[in-house]
């Protein structure tokens, strides 16, 4: 499920209430035919008709007017509560560039494995403020060349941070004028603790990033979990990326360096690579700071290389689990985009924008196995856990077609499209049911209570029946 669909989740139920509440906006000028049948069309040419779900609404001017309400509301308010303080509220707002939104829609249609949702938001003006921090320009997914073919698990996503900072610190002009805003400079201009030496300040100014997710999964070769009797992950080699800071790295060296050099049990357990193409601080396995059953379980985990350092040839910042596969990643390979899973995955959708998501059918399956054994671990069959287990049921159904997601832009807006075993409908109503199953297992566990301290026998185990709960697998496939 992508991030836009999560959204759609999340406000389902509050949607399902609009129509018991009524509420009139202030100050709304009169609708305009021809610019509303304008904004409909826009929207709904960006999504696919008919499917399980077509929904479109309008949001033009309502945002400036639930602003204004707000602030003649305050305005109102000071009159009896001197307290209240005043705050341009239309003003703050208008910082967060959500006021540019101006119609949304979404639709879900069948696919041969599963649904194609789309989440489409009309910003006529261009996305500001909040709706830049996941990029506003569409171009080739760099991912696609780095991850190499049978990867389980990639993400490669715009990050445009600074304009968090930008609607900040206008913000706190708007609330505390000169003085807020001097605060807010202050702060970011304060070095960060030692043996750090920049500035966050510093950092900020290379927040217009690309972040990057690569994990591969081994389900043939798994491994105990550290601390966590039972249960097995496959061995996973991964590695997180960010454009533009691999100088963090260089400036960790010079504060470790000397530290290193006195060497001994108080001697952070790494050692310094610096060559050609990389500097930076590598696990050191033999280190006196790690304990015996430390190695034993970063070997197993096939850690022991780890690294964070920085790819002198790209500038980014690297954390991989190993050397061989940061390595991997900038050498010539079959990359993703000629694995066959990845495909089919992504069949349909476009291979440029601001944010890409990709989960293997293995991803899916191992990560259902792993939570199905930690709640039988945690919670047993019966009350909380029979719960839990019905939700992975219906969240991770069996055999589970892989995701995939894009975010790109448009001419006047920002779309998401998704490939899923879901489609909106069917998030929509896992959403809903939740808590009636939540109410059931609860109900239960009260009445397994009652039933346990009325009638107290003492048995042994191994004179209980397997009378058990039938656990359901979901054999079909999303809705």
């Amino acid at each position: 499920m992508n991030t836009a669909s999560i959204a759609i989740v999340f406000l389902a139920p509050l949607m399902l209430l609009m129509p018991r509440v009524g509420v009139s906006l202030p100050d709304q000028p009169p609708p305009d035919p021809s610019a509303d049948a304008a904004r409909f069309q826009a929207v709904t040419s960006q999504l696919d008709p008919g499917g399980t779900v077509h929904a479109y609404v309008s949001v033009e001017g309502d945002l400036t007017a639930i602003g204004g309400f707000v602030k003649s509301f305050m305005d109102d308010m000071r009159k009896f509560e001197q307290d209240v303080p005043q705050v341009d509220v239309p003003a703050l707002l208008k910082v967060s560039g959500l006021d540019a939104i101006a119609a949304a829609g979404a639709s879900s249609v069948r696919i041969q494995d599963g649904f194609r949702n789309k989440i489409y938001l009309h910003v006529p003006e261009g996305p500001k403020a909040f709706l830049r921090i996941m990029g506003s320009q569409s171009k080739p997914f760099e991912v696609l060349k780095l991850a190499p073919a049978g990867s389980d698990l990639v993400v490669e996503q715009d990050l445009n941070l600074k304009v968090v900072y930008e609607a900040v610190l206008e913000a706190a002009g708007i609330m505390m004028g000169e003085e807020g805003k001097a605060m807010v400079q202050g702060a970011v201009k304060q070095p960060l603790p030692p043996p750090l030496t920049f500035t966050v300040e510093k950092v900020l100014a290379d927040l217009d990033t690309q972040v990057t997710v690569i994990l591969d999964a081994e389900p043939d070769k798994m491994v105990d979990l550290p601390d966590a009797e039972g249960i097995q992950i496959p061995q996973l080699s991964g590695a997180v990326m960010i454009d533009g800071l691999g100088w963090i790295a260089d400036e960790l060296v010079k504060a470790f360096e000397p530290m290193l050099a006195q060497g001994g049990n108080r001697a952070p357990p790494f050692k310094v690579v610096r060559n050609a193409n990389w500097v930076g601080m590598q696990l050191a396995i033999d280190s006196e700071t790690l304990s015996p059953k430390e190695r034993k379980e970063i070997k197993a985990l096939g850690f022991e290389t780890a690294m964070f350092a920085h790819h002198r040839p790209s500038g980014k910042l690297i954390l991989a689990s190993g050397k061989a596969f940061a390595d991997k990643l900038f050498l010539p390979k079959p990359g993703l985009a000629q694995d066959p899973a990845f495909r089919k995955t992504m069949a349909g959708l476009p291979m440029e924008g601001m944010g890409l998501s990709y989960a293997s059918p293995v991803f899916f399956s191992s990560l259902r196995k792993i939570l199905r054994k930690t709640n039988e671990l945690e919670n047993g069959m019966q009350g909380e856990g029979f719960f839990v287990g019905t939700m992975l049921d219906l969240t991770f159904p069996k055999n589970a077609r892989g995701e995939g997601s894009v975010s790109t832009t448009t001419k006047n807006g920002m779309l998401f499209v998704a490939n899923s075993a879901h489609s909106l409908k069917g998030s929509m109503a896992i959403s809903l049911a939740s808590p009636m199953l939540m109410a059931g297992a609860s109900v239960f566990s009260v009445n397994q209570a009652i039933e346990d301290f009325a009638e107290p026998v003492e048995v042994f185990e191994q004179d209980l029946p397997d009378a058990g709960h039938v656990h359901r697998e979901f054999e079909r496939i999303g809705d």
